[in-house]
């Protein structure tokens, strides 16, 4: 499972320092698009729909990963390094349980690593409601989410012969609606969220944004977005298997899940 982890961080970190990027002269669009990246990347997602986990109890214990468009960042990488940072990445654990009347508790963690000079950390949870039991009539699985993660990233770059430390730090949060039909084995499902976000990047060493929009070395931008969920949720036997395209904060979204519960 740690080795899977590793990977996982290598592809982010290696995407991050490819080319030696650097963030210099940020004027506050450009802050304002990578928090907007950020925040899509980082917003929890276990790839589980509406239904409930199990007729009593129930458990999921596996590996989410996630890649996030990051147009907007490229272009900035871009332009101040000529390096390319097409993609985010993000994942880790999942550990689901459902308890009786409709609960359920969500975790995706992923344990501070480094590699090639950077760092990542991330932990999200959220709380499921299946309603069917309220609402015993409804033809579908329906159920109210409210998810939460915080995450960091930090890396080194070099910039007129001054090492400068950056670190980004972000957290989410936001209410879902999930919709399903009632069949069994493959659950496709249907999700509408508004999400909330804060992103802070502080720089120790060089200035990185530009003089005209501040002299601070630390800014934080807070957004807020709607979210729409689509995505597959597969159970054979202990096998749980999913995928899941999510669209927030302008940007798009693809994850994978493989786990073992009942």
């Amino acid at each position: 499972m740690k080795k899977t982890l590793l990977v996982l961080l290598t592809c982010f970190l290696t995407q991050s320092t490819f080319a030696d990027p650097t963030f210099t002269n940020l004027s506050e669009d450009d802050f304002n698009q990578i928090s907007k990246d950020m925040s899509a990347n980082f917003t929890h997602g276990s790839i589980l729909g509406a239904s409930k986990m199990g007729t009593v109890v129930g458990v999921q214990v596996g590996l989410i990963g996630m890649q996030t468009n990051a147009k907007s960042t490229n272009e900035i990488v871009k332009r101040n390094a000529g390096a390319e940072l097409p993609s985010l990445y993000n994942g880790g654990i999942l550990v689901a349980v459902g308890v009786p009347f409709g609960l359920a508790a969500e975790a995706v963690l992923f344990p501070k690593m480094t590699a090639s000079g950077a760092s990542l950390n991330s932990t999200s949870l959220a709380i499921k409601y299946n309603i069917n039991d309220v609402i015993p009539v409804l033809p579908i699985n329906l159920a109210l989410r409210g998810v939460y993660s915080t995450s960091g990233f930090s890396f080194s770059q070099t910039q007129s012969g001054v090492t400068t430390s950056v670190e980004d730090k972000n957290s989410v949060s936001g209410l879902q609606i999930l919709i399903s039909p009632m069949i069994p084995i493959v659950e496709p499902y249907l999700g509408f969220g508004m999400l909330s976000s804060s992103n802070e990047l502080t720089a120790t060493g060089s200035a990185i944004f530009d003089p005209s929009y501040t002299s601070s070395q630390s800014q934080k931008k807070t957004n807020s977005s709607t979210q729409t969920l689509v995505g597959v949720d597969v159970s054979l036997l202990l096998l749980k298997m999913g995928v899941e395209y999510s669209t927030a904060f302008g940007t798009d979204r693809y994850a994978f899940k493989f786990a073992l519960g009942f």
